[in-house]
């Protein structure tokens, strides 16, 4: 079973057991955290977003979320080629973003206390730039040359975290997020600010 297909058995068997919220009430959030890209060179990077979810019943709600992950790495690369020394910086720049809309449902909640996992499906860009070494177009000497990708693809995301209710209007969290975009796997620990209505 994929990782993917384990999250949503998860999300099935939480939906369906009794468990209590807050019917008809919803929560606007702001999120950030650090974000892991596994197939970068620099693999450390960061996100934020923005979350809305709104309870259909006593235990399910509705979702819609916004994601922006950012990374930006440098690495610097010396060597000498043909009696010729050289010194690059070469930079590695991607910009993710997803909107996504879904279902999610509280595992447990008592008093102030609330766990949940939430899962979304929707669409998500991807922007990369990466440096390469590459001849000049005498070929008489090494040049750095930007590569430039950028696509539009189905994008998943999946959620499990951890509430605390401040006030009857205020709430600070922590999460864990996988983001799918495309074929790219990315992963992020997040904190978590909601305004309850």
């Amino acid at each position: 079973m994929t990782f993917m297909k384990k999250i949503l058995l998860i999300i099935a068997i939480a939906i369906s057991t009794n468990i209590y919220a807050q019917k008809g009430s919803s929560q606007f959030s702001l999120f950030g955290g650090f974000e892991h890209f596994p197939e970068l060179k620099c693999r450390n990077g960061y996100n934020v977003g923005v979350e809305f979810k709104h309870y259909l019943n006593n235990r399910v709600y509705a979702l819609a979320n916004f994601h922006a992950g950012v990374n930006d790495g440098t690495k610097n690369v010396s060597y000498t080629r043909d009696e010729i020394d050289y010194n690059f910086d070469l930079s590695n720049s991607v910009r993710d973003y997803m909107i996504g809309f879904g279902i999610g449902g509280d595992l447990l909640h008592i008093n102030r206390h609330k766990i949940y996992m939430q899962g979304t499906v929707g669409i998500g860009s991807s922007e990369q730039y990466e440096d390469g070494i590459t001849l000049s177009p005498g070929g008489a000497y090494d040049i750095v040359k930007t590569y430039e990708e950028k696509s539009t693809r189905f994008a998943i995301s999946a959620s499990a975290g951890y509430d605390y209710q401040l006030t009857d209007w205020l709430s600070i969290g922590v999460n864990y997020t996988g983001w799918q975009i495309g074929y790219e796997y990315k992963n992020s620990a997040n904190v978590k600010l909601g305004v309850i209505f």
